[in-house]
C-alpha cells in the first residue's frame, strides 16, 4: 500500500516499439541506445528516434530520483560512468550507486542457470558509449559542457530547446539492467509468481527477479519511518490508498487506547527506504501542547516542544532490509510475537506518570539515514560533491530543486506519521488473548464521516472472567438467550393450540 500511495511510478513497456515489432535493435536504422545528447559532438546525431524523443519528453515532465532501463546481452547492473570522457573515473555519487547496485544484485538473486547480477560501472563491465541514456539522465543537468542540444532531421526535426535542460531535471540514478545473456531466453528460465518477493524462491527467473528490482527501486526513492506496534499489539498499516488526508486525520486513523492506570507504554517502529539507519529517536508530547506544530502528513520543523523517550537497550542505529547485513535490530524480536515489519525494529518506552483519563499523547519516531552516501572515493570526476537527487534529498537539508511544478526538498530528519495514545476509562485490561492481558486496543474509524471526538471503542472497566470477556457482556448474553427461549416457547404453544382447534 505504501509504494502505491506515496510513489509515482512511470512505466514504459516498450520504448522502441518499432524495433520490438520487427525484432531488431534499431528503430529503422538508428540505435535508440545512442540517441541522447550526452558526450556527443555532432548535434544531428541525437533525438533522431521516436524512442529517444518519447523518453526525453517523459524526463522533462518529471523529476525522477531512480530509474531502471532493461536490456539483454549479458547479466549486469551498470551505473555511471559509461561515457568515454569519464573513462577510468568514478562518478561523484559512486558510493550510493555502488550500494544500490549491490542491493539490486542481492535481492535479484540467481538460480541454477544464472548467478546474481554482477554490478559496477558501465565503463568497467559493459563498454563506453557516446549518446548513452544512463549518463544523460544522471548528469545532463550539472555537466552542461557535455550536453549538445540536438538538431536532428528525421521526422521533420525536433525542437532544439527541448534538449536544453535546467539545473534540476537530469540528476537521476538511471541504472542499466542487462537482464540475460541471451536476447530471447527460454520460457522455463523466465521464472514464476511463486513467492516472487523472496530472492531464494524456487520460482526465480529473469522476469521474477526484475520484478523485485523494480519494487526495490520504488522502496528506495524516499526514506520513511513507521510506528508498527504498541505494547503487544501490532498496528494496521498507516498508509491507505485513496483515503483523504486531513491535517489531523491521523488522530483518528492511527490511535490506540491504553488502561488509565498504565505506568508506561512500549512503542515499536521501523525505518525503510534506506540502507543504513544512522540514528533514530522516539518523541512524545501531549497533543494539546503541540497541536500547532504537528500535523499528520508533513515533517515537523521543530522538536523543541517534544520530549525524548527511552530507547530499549540504547539501540539507536541499524541497517535496512536491503542492506548487505539485512534488517538490524531484527524484527523477529517484536513483543507482538508476530512480524510487524520486514525492516529493522526499534523499541522505546513512553512514561505515563501524570497522565489522566482522556489525555491524548502524540508519539513520533524519527530517523537519519545513509549519511555515508556523501563520502566519495578519490578518483571521481568531475571533482564535485554528490549531485543526484536521491543522495541530496536525504543528506542535505539545504537542497531544493524544482522543475515543471515538481519539487524535491532535502532533509536529514525523517518522521513517522504521529501515533495518538489515548488514556482510557478502564483499569488493567479488557480481557485476555491467549495468556496475555489485553491492555491496548486500536482505534481506527478510517472510513466515513468522523472526528477525533467520536468513533473508535471506549470500553468501560469491568472484572474479567477466565475467558477474557467482561462480566457485563455475559449478562447481556444470558438475557438475550432467555428472551429467545421464551419467545420460542410462546410461539410453539400458540401454534400447538391452533392445531387443536
Amino acid at each position: 500500500a505504501r509504494l502505491v500511495a506515496t510513489r509515482r511510478l512511470i512505466v514504459v513497456p516498450t520504448a522502441n516499439a518499432l524495433g520490438y515489432y520487427r525484432n531488431k535493435r534499431e528503430e529503422g536504422n538508428i540505435d535508440p541506445n545512442r540517441d541522447f545528447p550526452y558526450d556527443l559532438e555532432d548535434p544531428s546525431l541525437c533525438m533522431q528516434t521516436i524512442a529517444g524523443r518519447t523518453l526525453n519528453e517523459i524526463y522533462r515532465e518529471h523529476m525522477f530520483q531512480l530509474a531502471l532501463t532493461f536490456h539483454a546481452g549479458m547479466e549486469v547492473v551498470g551505473y555511471e560512468w559509461g561515457a568515454p570522457s569519464w573513462l577510468n573515473h568514478l562518478a561523484p555519487d559512486d558510493t550510493a550507486q555502488s550500494e544500490i547496485g549491490a542491493a539490486y544484485s542481492r535481492y535479484g538473486g540467481g538460480w541454477s542457470k544464472s548467478r546474481p547480477y554482477e554490478y559496477g560501472t558501465m565503463n568497467d563491465l559493459v563498454y563506453y558509449v557516446r549518446g548513452g541514456m544512463e549518463d544523460w539522465a544522471y548528469a545532463g543537468s550539472w555537466t552542461p559542457d557535455k550536453v549538445t542540444p540536438c538538431e536532428p532531421r528525421q521526422f521533420g526535426g525536433y525542437p532544439k530547446e527541448k534538449t536544453k535542460y535546467n539545473n534540476s531535471t537530469l540528476r537521476v540514478f538511471n541504472m542499466l539492467i542487462e537482464t540475460s545473456n541471451k536476447k530471447e531466453p527460454k520460457a522455463k528460465y523466465l521464472g514464476s509468481s511463486l513467492d516472487v518477493l523472496n530472492r531464494d524462491t524456487t520460482g526465480n527467473g529473469h522476469v521474477s527477479r526484475n520484478i523485485r528490482l523494480a519494487l526495490l527501486a520504488a522502496e528506495m526513492v524516499e526514506p520513511y519511518v513507521s510506528i508498527v506496534a504498541v505494547n503487544k499489539l501490532a498496528l494496521t498499516d498507516d498508509i491507505v490508498p485513496l483515503v483523504q488526508r486531513a491535517p489531523k486525520s491521523c488522530m483518528d486513523t492511527k490511535a490506540v487506547m491504553v488502561a488509565k492506570n498504565a505506568k508506561e507504554v512500549d512503542i515499536e517502529w521501523t525505518v525503510g527506504g534506506s540502507m543504513t539507519v544512522d540514528e533514530t529517536k522516539l518523541w512524545y508530547a501531549k497533543w494539546d501542547e503541540v497541536a500547532g506544530a504537528v500535523d499528520c502528513w508533513t515533517h515537523p520543523s521543530d522538536t523543541s516542544g517534544f520530549q525524548k523517550a527511552k530507547i530499549y537497550r540504547g539501540v539507536q542505529n541499524g541497517t535496512g532490509f536491503f542492506s548487505v547485513h539485512g534488517s538490524h535490530p531484527s524484527p523477529k524480536d517484536s513483543l507482538t510475537g508476530a512480524l510487524p515489519t520486514n525492516g529493522p525494529l526499534f523499541r522505546g518506552t513512553i512514561p505515563l506518570e501524570g497522565m489522566k483519563q482522556g489525555d491524548k499523547i502524540m508519539v513520533l519516531a524519527s530517523a537519519r539515514v545513509d549519511k555515508s552516501w556523501k563520502k566519495q572515493p578519490s578518483n571521481i570526476a568531475p571533482k564535485m560533491l554528490p549531485q543526484s537527487h536521491i543522495v541530496n534529498a536525504r543528506t542535505n537539508p539545504d537542497y531544493h530543486h524544482e522543475s515543471n511544478g515538481k519539487h524535491i526538498h532535502g532533509r536529514i530528519d525523517w518522521f513517522a506519521i504521529p501515533l495518538t495514545v489515548v488514556i482510557g476509562d478502564f483499569d488493567d485490561s479488557l480481557g485476555t488473548r491467549d495468556e496475555d492481558l489485553v491492555n491496548t486496543i486500536e482505534l481506527h474509524p478510517r472510513f466515513g464521516d468522523h472526528t477525533s471526538t467520536k468513533g473508535g471503542v471506549r470500553p468501560k472497566g469491568a472484572k474479567q472472567d477466565q475467558l477474557g470477556f467482561p462480566v457485563a457482556l455475559w449478562l447481556y448474553l444470558v438475557i438475550i438467550l432467555l428472551i429467545l427461549t421464551m419467545a420460542f416457547c410462546t410461539i410453539r404453544f400458540c401454534c400447538h393450540g391452533n392445531n387443536g382447534r
